[in-house]
């Protein structure tokens, strides 16, 4: 007898009973499509709704192509489905279950990502792992995926200073039940005094890239005047050996004491790191780094590494952003179900054996796989198939 685990059917259904569970803000026919939708995007690694319709084979749907694609997209059209409220619902759920939460390690990015010129999303990402999970997000149309013109010209409300720092608010707020200290990472186009004396207001840490050439003026100790000056920022000079590191320094009219830590010099191309900060200066360049996996590996997995974001030809902003929340959640998911293999490993490898890891020439495991390709390989290999592994679906997270 040929029996298969998890099955398409049994996959949306226990995804189906944990909306369910926890009241997702839709209707019971969209909760079920919602449900079928997530695992058909991630085997077909796609957001093209040709591609999703390909992978919904289910007793549920019509054998019609034609059929199918009608559904999707009078899902994603629905304008009675709020995305954002969905995935709030989802995220709040998993934070308020999350276990073995360690004092001041939670690292939060925000970033904004351009899709094809077409959109832009603000979004906040919590570091799991050597990645990032989504917690909050916002898209809006946009025609450049330029900073300073959108900056100078549309003046996008993702952009303001104002929504950034409401959303920071939002932020702080979802994580709040976990009760611990938040450090913020952000490029340098987010470098704001008024955005990093929020942070520093609501009790948290802050960890910001600044721009070298800003306007902001620095009040400092001058060794050769032999008092407080003010300078700017290209006053403060890299060191080819070593980092530098500046305590207490007074930022812009408002005087707003925070840390400057330089990053040693390059000699190529690439700009030294000029990072502001409320924590220890000299722990502020490595807090910095872990950035890129944060927020950087994410969008990867959104883009070319995961659900190809770029391939979707919808000009439709409403349905951009559910399709675009669908993927959140999906992503989610898949980085809850690698950090449970990770956890569980001795567990499973009986079952399913993924090399995460490899040794190097410390004979220290490094890693090879990153927490989202990990769960979507995961996924791909018994999803439909004769190994007897059990897909979670109560997205249950562990730190």
């Amino acid at each position: 007898m040929n029996l298969f685990y998890n099955t398409f059917e049994e996959i949306s259904r226990s995804i189906l009973d944990f909306f369910e569970n926890i009241s997702i803000p839709i209707s019971k026919p969209n909760r079920k499509m919602l449900s079928s939708i997530i695992p058909a995007m991630i085997k077909s690694e796609s957001v093209v709704t040709a591609d999703i319709s390909n992978r919904l084979n289910s007793n549920d749907f019509s054998i019609n192509n034609d059929s199918k694609l009608k559904r999707i997209w009078r899902f994603t059209n629905n304008k009675n489905i709020d995305i954002y409220e969905v995935f709030d619902c989802i995220i709040k759920d998993v934070i308020n279950r999350i276990a073995n939460v360690k004092h001041d390690k939670l690292i939060v990015t925000l970033d904004h990502m351009f899709t094809k010129n077409n959109f832009v999303t603000l979004m906040f990402t919590l570091k799991i792992d050597n990645q990032g999970i989504p917690l909050y997000f916002c898209t809006e149309r946009t025609s450049s995926n330029c900073h300073s013109e959108i900056q100078i010209n549309s003046r996008k409300k993702l952009f303001s200073e104002k929504f950034i720092m409401r959303s920071i608010d939002k932020v702080i707020e979802l994580l709040s039940p976990l009760n611990t200290k938040i450090t913020f990472l952000a490029d340098r186009w987010f470098f704001n005094l008024k955005i990093l004396n929020l942070i520093s207001n609501r009790g948290h840490f802050f960890c910001f890239r600044a721009k070298v050439n800003s306007s902001v003026k620095v009040y400092s100790f001058d060794k050769k005047e032999g008092h407080c000056i003010y300078k700017h920022l290209n006053d403060f000079h890299s060191n080819r050996h070593h980092a530098k590191y500046y305590e207490g320094l007074e930022f812009g009219d408002m005087h707003f004491k925070c840390n400057l830590s330089i990053s040693r010099g390059v000699s190529n191309d690439d700009e030294d790191w000029y990072i502001v900060s409320n924590i220890d200066p000299n722990k502020a360049i490595r807090n910095y780094s872990k950035r890129f996996g944060c927020i950087e590996m994410f969008f990867k997995s959104q883009k070319t590494n995961g659900f190809y974001l770029e391939s979707t030809k919808t000009k439709n902003l409403h349905a951009f952003e559910t399709i675009y929340g669908v993927a959140c959640i999906a992503s989610l998911w898949l980085n809850i179900i690698a950090i449970d293999y990770i956890k569980n490993y001795k567990n499973y490898k009986n079952k399913i054996n993924i090399h995460y890891n490899k040794k190097n020439k410390n004979r220290k495991p490094s890693r090879i796989l990153s927490t989202f390709k990990l769960g979507l390989t995961i996924f791909q290999t018994v999803f439909t198939s004769r190994i007897n592994f059990k897909l979670k679906t109560n997205f249950k997270l562990y730190l």
